[in-house]
């Protein structure tokens, strides 16, 4: 048997090395540096995961590669995902979307349902994201409840959303982002935007529990938490610069904005998306 040394340059520490002695002296204000900050400690959680990155040599990386049910391919990289979001975020302010203001998602895994949400996110309104297989009644309860102004879908499932709009008076717009004139005024939009400057504890996103044991109850995530997203992506995740990581989460569910989203492409690594349903041989 011949044993093979590895040089110590090659060899890569874990992010985190020692659980007892980080709890001992932890406070979150520590790692503030971290993260991007506007001035007088504001900050936006969609600016910190991806348009901070522009300026760096992360900016033609690609940020989220992308595999359909069909099997056709995409690459995004940074700059990409961030003069999309913009765009998105543009649309949003033309229909006078504000802070505060919840704008939902009810998409596959798609890359809208992505660039959408980053787009909610910079224009300072609530992002809410719907799992794909809910049926009319579970999205009754989360637009009803949630007060939506506007939600992203697409043909195929906004039938779901149609059948229940008479109930859901808050809700002014379906966007059917397979539909040509929206696609024809996403590209007549600047690929530049002003990103909301928000105070930690506003608003970013919000999900529903499950409604297994009673109504689901909505659940606001401030902007702030892009920290908890992104330090456990980089300590428990063990996320580096050069890893190219795939969540099998919905964004529907904490797990998939977390980390296929917010922590993993604010530490600067790439995501992958897929499409499909789960099959043992294209996993």
């Amino acid at each position: 048997m011949r044993l093979i040394k590895k040089e110590k340059s090659k060899i890569k520490k874990y992010n985190f090395i020692n659980y007892e002695s980080v709890y001992k002296s932890f406070r979150w204000e520590d790692y503030y540096r971290e993260l991007t900050f506007f001035r007088k400690k504001k900050l936006n959680a969609a600016f910190n995961a991806v348009d901070r990155h522009i300026t760096t040599q992360r900016k033609n990386k690609i940020a989220l590669y992308f595999e359909g049910a069909d099997g056709a391919k995409q690459k995004y990289t940074f700059l990409e995902l961030s003069m999309l979001s913009n765009k998105t975020a543009n649309f949003l302010r033309k229909r006078n979307i504000h802070k505060g203001d919840r704008v939902f998602i009810f998409l596959p895994r798609v890359p809208d349902l992505y660039i959408s949400f980053l787009g909610i996110l910079k224009v300072g309104a609530i992002a809410g994201s719907l799992f794909s297989a809910f049926q009319e009644q579970a999205l009754l309860d989360r637009l009803g409840n949630s007060g939506a102004r506007i939600v992203f879908t697409n043909s195929e499932l906004g039938s779901r959303i149609k059948r229940v709009k008479r109930q859901l008076p808050k809700l002014e717009e379906i966007i059917y982002v397979d539909d040509y004139t929206y696609r024809k005024e996403l590209a007549s939009l600047p690929d530049t935007t002003h990103i909301a400057e928000m105070d930690p504890n506003d608003g970013a996103f919000m999900l529903y529990t499950s409604g297994t044991t009673g109504k689901p109850k909505g659940v606001v995530h401030r902007h702030m938490a892009i920290l908890q997203e992104h330090l456990t992506a980089k300590w428990v995740l063990d996320i580096r610069d050069d890893d190219i990581y795939w969540c099998t989460a919905d964004p529907g569910w904490v797990t998939g904005i977390a980390y296929e989203i917010l922590g993993t492409l604010s530490n600067g690594a790439s995501t992958v998306v897929y499409e499909g349903r789960f099959d043992p041989t294209t996993w």
